[in-house]
C-alpha cells in the first residue's frame, strides 16, 4: 500500500482547493493508495474526506501569500517550523511514501520530503498577480522544494520563469469532475420557475458562485440590467454566498445594486445543494469572474449540457472554446450582454450545449484527472524522468 499524504492550508467551508482534492481522494484506487489528508482545522469537509476513505489529520501549517496583517509573516515564520515539526512526526508515524501540497503559498510539507528522503509534488492553483516578483519568487520556492510542480493552465507558467530560466518540474493537469452524479436531468421539467413564479416561455440564465468580488458577479447585474429592456423573458438566477467574513460587504454592495437598478429579472438564491438539478434547468451558464483559476462550476455545467458565457482569465479559455459559447473580456457588462443576447440569437444553440458535454467527456472527467496524476506518482515513486509539461498528461 502506497501512504500519500496531501496538505490543504485553509479550512474551507464552500468550495475552492477541496473540491478538486475531494475529487482525487475519491477517485483514488484504494486497493494500491492510502490517502492521508492534513488541514489546518475542522471544515465541512472533513466528513466527505473520511467518507471517501481518508484518514484526516490536523496540523499547524505556514502560508506566505499575501500578507492579511502586519505579523502575517513573522506568524507565518514561526508556524513554518512548527508546521515541519508537525508534519515530519505524522509521515514517520503514518509511513508517508509520497507528499502532495495544494496551494503554491503553502510551505513546509515540501521541505518535510527533503528532509526525509520523500517524494514531493506541489499543485498551484494560482495566477500570476502584481507584484509578479513576489509570485515568481514563490513559485521559485515551489520549483525548489519540490520534485515536480503541477500547473492547472499555460497562464501559471509565467510564475516558473525567471529571466531566460524555466523550471523543468511543470506538469500541466487538467482538474476534472465525476460525471455519473451529475447526469443531465429532464429539461422538460422546471420546479425551478414554479419555485420563483417565472413563465413557461422565460429563459434562465444561471450563475453559480461564492459571492466574492474575484467573481464580478456587479457586471452580471449590469448586463441583467441591458438585456431586461430588449429581451424581459431573460431571467437570472444568481447561486451561492459568501465563504468568509471578510465578503459581507460585497453581498451587501450586491443587493444594494439589484435594488438600484430595480432588477426584478434576477433571483439569488444563496447556497443551495441540489446545484446538478439548477444547471439542468437553466438555458445557459454564466461565468463573469474577474480573476479565476480553473472553475469547476463551468466542467458541472458542461455536464449540464449547457452552452457558456465566460470572462477570458486564467485556464477559462481552455475550458470554453467557441463551439460551446463564448468569451468575454472581464470587468465588462455590456460584453456579457451582447453575449447573452447572441447565445440566444443562434439557430445551433441546443448544438452549442451538447458540444459542451461532448468536450468535457473528452478532457475534464475525473478519470482524466486521476489518471494524469497517479502517473505523476508511479514516475516519481519509480524515480523515473517525467514530461516536462510541453503537452497535457492526460493528453499525451
Amino acid at each position: 500500500m502506497i501512504n500519500i499524504l496531501y496538505i490543504q492550508p485553509y479550512a474551507s467551508h464552500v468550495g475552492g482547493v477541496d473540491t478538486v482534492l475531494l475529487q482525487l481522494v475519491q477517485g483514488l484506487d484504494k486497493t494500491k493508495y492510502k490517502p492521508f489528508v492534513v488541514l489546518p482545522g475542522h471544515s465541512p469537509y472533513v466528513e466527505k474526506y473520511e467518507a471517501a476513505g481518508a484518514t484526516v489529520l490536523f496540523s499547524v501549517l505556514a502560508v506566505f501569500g499575501k500578507p492579511t496583517d502586519p505579523m502575517y509573516f513573522a506568524r507565518n515564520f514561526v508556524n513554518l517550523f512548527r508546521s515541519i515539526r508537525s508534519i515530519r512526526q505524522i509521515a514517520s508515524k503514518y509511513n508517508i511514501d509520497l507528499i502532495h501540497s495544494h496551494k503554491m503559498e503553502l510551505i513546509g510539507g515540501n521541505i518535510v520530503g527533503k528532509l526525509m528522503g520523500i517524494p514531493t509534488l506541489q499543485t498551484v492553483h494560482e495566477l500570476p498577480r502584481k507584484p509578479l516578483f513576489a509570485y515568481k519568487f514563490v513559485g521559485y520556492l515551489n520549483h525548489c522544494f519540490n520534485d515536480k510542480v503541477i500547473v492547472l493552465c499555460d497562464r501559471s507558467k509565467t510564475m516558473f520563469k525567471w529571466g531566460k530560466q524555466h523550471s523543468s518540474k511543470l506538469i500541466k493537469i487538467y482538474n476534472g469532475i465525476h460525471v455519473e452524479q451529475l447526469a443531465v436531468h429532464n429539461k422538460t421539467v422546471h420546479p425551478l420557475k414554479k419555485e420563483l413564479d417565472l413563465k413557461d416561455q422565460d429563459k434562465i440564465i444561471i450563475t453559480v458562485a461564492r459571492l466574492s468580488p474575484m467573481k464580478g458577479i456587479e457586471y452580471l447585474l449590469k448586463a441583467a440590467h441591458l438585456t431586461k429592456k430588449t429581451d424581459p423573458s431573460l431571467k437570472y438566477i444568481i447561486v451561492g454566498d459568501v465563504a468568509f467574513d471578510s465578503d459581507l460587504h460585497y453581498k451587501d454592495s450586491l443587493m444594494s445594486l439589484a435594488d438600484e437598478l430595480e432588477l426584478d429579472n434576477v433571483f439569488f438564491l444563496g447556497l443551495r445543494r441540489d446545484i446538478p438539478e439548477l444547471l439542468s434547468q437553466a438555458d445557459l451558464f454564466v461565468l463573469p469572474s474577474v480573476y479565476d483559476i480553473f472553475p469547476t462550476v463551468i466542467l458541472e455545467a458542461m455536464a449540464a449540457s449547457l452552452p457558456i458565457v465566460a470572462t477570458d482569465v486564467g485556464g477559462v479559455p481552455e475550458m470554453v472554446t467557441t463551439d460551446i459559447g463564448k468569451l468575454v473580456p472581464a470587468k465588462n457588462g455590456e460584453a456579457i450582454a451582447d453575449a447573452i443576447t447572441e447565445i440566444f440569437s443562434k439557430e445551433n444553440k441546443d448544438e452549442l450545449g451538447m458540444n459542451s458535454r461532448k468536450r468535457l467527456m473528452r478532457s475534464f472527467t475525473r478519470e482524466h484527472y486521476i489518471k494524469s496524476t497517479v502517473q505523476v506518482y508511479d514516475t516519481l515513486l519509480q524515480n523515473k524522468p517525467i514530461s516536462n509539461g510541453s503537452t497535457i498528461v492526460h493528453d499525451q
